[in-house]
């Protein structure tokens, strides 16, 4: 409790100048969605913007951005927990009782509805006002975890969380009033409109229109869908005069022949889930059909592409369910009368599945449990990071599958033709690695570059650049290997962590670094070089793990849970190896822009493979006649 009351009043001395209504004191439990403070005037602001209007810190406003620029503050490693014991209990049940439920119902598409209409799942993503349940993000997140086992449900929840989170937070009241209510009850079944899966569309290729002819907007768009066939409420995208974005919101009625279904283009899954296409044909809209004001479009847009963490918890409900299948299948299978599970190989694959599912785990749900305290403003670094960790878990999920099971796959009884289907269908409808590492890298180069852009001015002028000729590579290579502390996380974290505690704090001043040297001798040049957005969003998604198990692990010992001894070993497991990852990983950008030679011999590679159409290497078996 004096810890507690300490944080609060070192907060509350913190920013209760000028900022009092924007910043929530932090009470160390997360509670009911209905009791949180607003947060006046940040709906919609980016990371940039908040810092430049309202004065508050970087690491305030975003924990990632904030650890790339070396910035730390102890409370972070308090992970977020349930503020009522009972609370807790009542969600793990509500899981459990889920997942049997799913079970039961698979392969059964009526039985399957019956599900989400007896837990009402609907209700969960509208908020109290309007006639929802108003849950908080942990205990969506509890939610999603037990739709994993069901990628149509999942995404049925997505979509309909998504729309739901539009309309309350851009539609005007109108809008909220009629639609809300419906989507809570069940009566209105949405679905968010699509163009093209990137982090940061390219407006221009947006080909639907809307014209505005004798005074009438007529719509004429083609828009992807997830499992529309059944929906009847449809968020659709179109551009305007001047590459305006607009997002209309239309209604499905019985008779209404104003657009059409298209082709399924695919069909995943044990239990269909479905891609649509749908087409608009010179469709008169109204003004009221527009969501919100026709300005808010642009920001609408980016917001349907970016998973949300949810979708990290589903994918965590996923692999616990593959895990435990083939846990089964080691043990009771034999290999030179040997359980499958004695064998150091299987141990090693199935180690890198736990483990990489636990660091997963604790990113959704120490992020949730900020969403929820308020604690930070902006998570849009960390929902990119979720998604790409979420991906390369599922991609890795199948091939160690396949390695455990190999040809008996077709008598073993896990179903591997569906489970093929089931991780295809979650990574083809999600964001692509490419775009998601350009997001977290490209935003937390900006926001270095304009929190330091004083500095970094220095560093360009000709005094600072003719000192660094002389001195500064070998002070900078110096502290880059042998960084020192500064922070000393490790006095805030359970005593066994101290080695994970310093191999985050060197890791986060390595990232600082070298950001630096880029900035100050390259410029604003590196957002477009891949390979530096690539190896710096790796870094950056190392911190963000490191420091959600270190305080994940540290409560759990603290705490006494079962097992709390094995999440220690592998926090430190998952730490050892992830700053020996970022080392490698900024080493390679030092020596890379060091030389500059290697950077041209990069790009020419896949610039003569593209070129030429083909691999463009002879055969090592070729004669030159």
């Amino acid at each position: 409790m004096r810890r507690n009351h300490a944080l609060k009043m070192v907060l509350f001395q913190l920013y209760s100048v000028g900022i009092k209504s924007i910043l929530p004191v932090r009470s160390c439990h997360s509670v009911k969605a209905e009791n949180f403070k607003v947060i006046k005037g940040l709906s919609g602001l980016s990371a940039l913007d908040i810092v430049k209007e309202h004065g508050i810190p970087i690491q305030r406003v975003s924990l990632s951005r904030g650890l790339a620029l070396n910035r730390f503050e102890k409370d972070f490693l308090i992970y977020p927990e349930y503020s009522d014991t009972d609370e807790a209990d009542k969600m793990l049940q509500l899981l459990s009782s889920l997942n049997k439920d799913i079970k039961a119902a698979a392969n059964q598409k009526d039985s399957l509805m019956a599900v989400w209409d007896n837990y009402k799942l609907s209700s969960y993503v509208v908020p109290k006002k309007y006639g929802g349940v108003d849950m908080c993000y942990k205990d969506l997140l509890t939610i999603c975890e037990g739709l994993g086992s069901c990628w149509r449900f999942y995404f049925r929840f997505e979509q309909t969380h998504l729309a739901s989170s539009l309309i309350s937070l851009y539609g005007n009241d109108l809008q909220k009033l009629h639609y809300l209510p419906q989507i809570a009850s069940g009566l209105i079944r949405p679905v968010v409109g699509f163009s093209r899966p990137e982090m940061e569309p390219n407006l221009k290729s947006v080909t639907s229109l809307c014209d505005s002819t004798n005074g009438k907007q007529n719509l004429i768009a083609t828009n992807y869908f997830i499992n529309a066939e059944d929906a009847n409420l449809l968020l659709v995208f179109a551009k305007q005069a001047g590459d305006k974005v607009v997002c209309y919101i239309f209604e499905r009625k019985d008779g209404n022949s104003v657009f059409e279904m298209g082709t399924k283009t695919s069909v995943f899954g044990r239990n269909g889930l479905e891609v649509n296409l749908l087409d608009f044909k010179q469709m008169t809209v109204e003004s009221s059909a527009v969501l919100g004001k026709p300005v808010d479009g642009k920001k609408i847009s980016p917001k349907t592409l970016v998973k949300r963490i949810t979708f990290g918890a589903a994918v965590v409900g996923f692999m616990k369910t593959l895990i435990k299948s083939l846990s089964e299948y080691c043990n009771r299978t034999l290999q030179q009368n040997l359980p499958l599970a004695e064998m150091n190989a299987v141990k090693h694959l199935v180690t890198k599945l736990a483990l990489n599912t636990y660091v997963l785990e604790s990113m959704c749900y120490y992020v949730g449990g900020l969403h929820d305290e308020k604690l930070v403003l902006s998570l849009d670094v960390e929902e990119a990071i979720i998604h790409k960790y979420a991906r390369h878990l599922l991609s890795e999920a199948l091939s160690s599958t396949i390695d455990v099971v190999g040809i008996n796959t077709a008598t073993s009884g896990m179903n591997f033709n569906e489970l093929l289907d089931e991780i295809m269908a979650s990574l083809l409808l999600s964001n692509t690695e490419l775009d998601l590492k350009k997001f977290v890298a490209s935003q937390v180069i900006m926001s270095y570059a304009n929190t330091n852009a004083d500095s970094i001015k220095q560093w360009r002028s000709f005094d600072k650049r003719l000192y660094e000729r002389i001195f500064g590579r070998v002070e900078k290579a110096i502290s880059f290997h042998d960084p020192k502390l500064q922070h000393f996380i490790a006095e805030h974290a359970h005593p066994s962590l101290k080695d994970a505690c310093i191999n985050l704090e060197h890791t986060m001043w390595r990232l600082e670094s070298l950001l630096n040297l880029l900035l100050s001798n390259h410029g604003k040049s590196i957002i477009n070089d891949y390979t530096a957005l690539g190896a710096i969003s790796k870094v950056i998604e190392y911190n963000f793990g490191m420091i959600t198990t270190i305080a994940r692990s540290s409560r759990s010992y603290s705490i006494g849970l079962r097992n709390s001894d094995l999440e220690i070993s592998w926090a430190q497991l998952y730490c050892s190896e992830a700053a020996n990852m970022s080392m490698a990983e900024l080493r390679k950008l030092y020596d890379y822009f060091r030389f500059e030679r290697m950077n041209s011999v990069h790009a020419k590679i896949g610039e003569s493979v593209l070129n030429t159409g083909e691999y463009c290497i002879e055969s090592p078996i070729t004669r030159n006649w």
